[in-house]
């Protein structure tokens, strides 16, 4: 029997930054026309889920955001102790957004070994982008700004 070692995954960088060119496009979108560090506001998909956008940090050319999934109760109590969230920056210059931090882990490598101790997929960087994409889609598709909804 003839063993082959498997293939390892070869990130392929103009797949990625036209990943990247979508959610920047995508993003902007949901982006309030001026905007500073500081300011915040809620997308809600339904009656349970929303989320919080806080914009971080703004310079020239960049400008990082907070995302986090809250609840009804979560924004009534103020608790965000559980909440996921994530950190996107934008490059203004260049037209891309990417996942910077998800969780605890910030800084993802184009590629991980597999299997590592972290137990990050071979393109976890890649999957991560993706599914930025794919919340951006559905708060296109379904969400409504809720900043303003009295939600207790």
């Amino acid at each position: 029997m003839l063993l082959t070692k498997a293939r390892q995954y070869q990130p392929q960088l103009p797949d990625f930054l036209s990943l990247c060119e979508r959610n920047y496009a995508r993003l902007n979108r949901l982006l309030p026309a001026k905007y500073a560090p500081g300011l915040q506001w809620t997308i809600a998909i339904s009656s349970q889920q929303h989320y919080q956008l806080s914009v971080l940090e703004c310079g020239p050319f960049t400008t990082r955001l907070q995302i986090e999934l809250l609840s009804a109760t979560t924004l009534a109590a103020g608790n965000n102790l559980f909440s996921p969230s994530f950190d996107v920056q934008l490059y203004h210059d260049a037209q891309l957004a990417e996942v910077v931090r998800m969780a605890r882990h910030r800084k993802f490598a184009a590629r991980y070994p597999y299997p590592n101790p972290q137990m990050m997929q071979p393109d976890e960087k890649r999957q991560i982008n993706l599914l930025l994409a794919d919340w951006l889609k559905l708060c296109i598709a379904q969400g409504y700004n809720a900043t303003e909804l009295d939600l207790k």
